[in-house]
């Protein structure tokens, strides 16, 4: 899951697919119900592993969008 979702992260943060996809359409919808299943799934899972803290952050980032995104203080942009 930790592999998964730290490949996974750049796309998603990014409001994109982590993925090509296999036709031209909107890729929102998939990407709205993996987004929906990673904040909901992956912070149980990853909460027993040493050293996810910061790839927990990262889901709940993902899990946000717009200013409540970019302005968190766990966002690239700001230090941690």
């Amino acid at each position: 899951m930790a592999e998964a979702v730290t490949a996974w992260e750049y796309g998603l943060l990014g409001d994109q697919l982590p993925w090509d996809a296999w036709d031209d359409g909107d890729g929102s919808g998939l990407r709205g119900e993996l987004t929906t299943w990673l904040v909901r799934h992956a912070p149980t899972r990853l909460n027993t592993r040493e050293g996810c803290e910061t790839l927990l952050h990262r889901i709940r980032l993902i899990g946000l969008s717009g200013p409540a995104r970019w302005e968190d203080p766990h966002w690239a942009g700001h230090r941690y």
